[in-house]
């Protein structure tokens, strides 16, 4: 244990993770004072759940803590991840980003299964079968085709499951009467291709194959460093 939390000590974090014997993580997000504007239901007993886009982990975690069975998906290589031609670096860490995943999978003694596949190719066959909740934080924003990656996650969703989505918003598009989402792939301060507004991401969720969609609310957040990212929750449900 203590040779597990010295290459903690040691490890860079993009999450603010609670480890045995006091010891927390320096992430860049410390996503714990958040977690009731998710709306996640309370128990999860006997229910698998997914989560798209693990990082280091923290919601597999708290969802395996509520008591689901837990698959959570992410890419090892920087290389595979989605990047616009012109943004593309030429060089990329050695380091694999499932590094503090599985430090912390073992420090918190936890469950959680993680497989190293974009959403894109995520499918039920490869999952071995759908799921009762898919939870997706910050990770649509990031990707090329958000369309696609949301219609995966309608398929892998039971009839009657859960989807909660949590995304960054475009406030001026969200002004507009109707669905808009900004171009903002040639922009040099974060890799997002499209940022939709509040009311496009709600549609978006809809043409993906969920029936029941609904707001759940509104917050910012805030990172270690600073800065802030106004995000909106949505709950979206499959049809029986």
């Amino acid at each position: 244990m203590v040779e597990l939390l010295e290459r903690a000590r040691e490890q860079t974090w993009y999450h603010t993770l609670e480890l045995p014997g006091g010891e927390v993580t320096p992430g860049i997000f410390d996503l714990r004072p958040y977690v009731p504007a998710y709306g996640i239901p309370e128990r999860l007993d006997g229910l698998r759940a997914l989560e798209v886009g693990t990082w280091d982990g923290f919601w597999a975690f708290e969802l395996e803590r509520r008591g689901a069975e837990v698959l959570a998906l992410d890419l090892d290589d920087e290389r595979d991840l989605d990047w616009p031609p012109r943004r593309r670096p030429t060089a990329f860490p050695d380091e694999p980003r499932g590094k503090g995943f599985a430090l912390a999978r073992e420090l918190l003694g936890a469950n959680v299964d993680r497989r190293n596949l974009s959403i894109y190719d995520a499918t039920p066959e490869e999952l071995g079968g759908q799921f009762d909740l898919v939870f997706c934080g910050s990770v649509l924003i990031h990707l090329r085709d958000q369309l696609l990656a949301l219609q995966r996650m309608a398929a892998l969703t039971k009839p009657g499951g859960l989807l909660i989505s949590a995304e960054e918003y475009d406030r001026l598009a969200s002004l507009v009467p109707f669905p808009v989402s900004r171009y903002r792939a040639d922009r040099e301060s974060a890799v997002v291709f499209w940022l939709p507004g509040i009311k496009t991401w709600g549609r978006m969720l809809w043409t993906a194959g969920y029936d029941d969609v609904r707001r759940h609310g509104r917050f910012r957040m805030r990172s270690t460093e600073g800065w802030s990212v106004p995000h909106v929750v949505h709950h979206a449900r499959k049809g029986p």
